[in-house]
């Protein structure tokens, strides 16, 4: 069973990036890995507590956002207050959903499937 780790999105407002027309600003974004953390730790910006982690971290983990050719971090700049927000809680949504589902297979018939914890931590 592969785990997943590119998920598609919607902004809801799609101002500040070139979309196609008359279509809405659609995007893939991957999950983010610990390489992603320290390498953001590292950063000058984040480092001076300047409120970059977020644009950092989304510059590194979006892949494809409308027609641009490249995320950097003048692309996050340049979205909207509501589709940050929306960027920021779907990276917490489909992070958390991987954590807390883990892989099983049933012992009577070997069919696999994911379970979900109820919460972080419980075993």
């Amino acid at each position: 069973m592969a785990l997943r780790t590119s998920f598609r999105f919607t902004l809801p407002r799609g101002r500040g990036v070139r979309a196609e027309e008359n279509r809405k600003v659609s995007g893939t974004m991957r999950l983010v890995q610990v390489k992603d953390i320290i390498q953001i730790e590292r950063d000058g910006d984040v480092r001076r507590d300047s409120g970059a982690f977020y644009v950092v971290l989304l510059s590194r983990v979006i892949t494809a956002l409308g027609s641009e050719k490249m995320i950097t971090r003048k692309t996050i700049e340049q979205l909207c207050p509501a589709d940050f927000a929306f960027c920021v809680d779907f990276l917490h949504e489909i992070n958390h959903q991987v954590i807390k589902r883990v892989p099983l297979r049933c012992s009577s018939c070997s069919h696999d499937f994911f379970g979900e914890y109820g919460r972080l931590g419980e075993a």
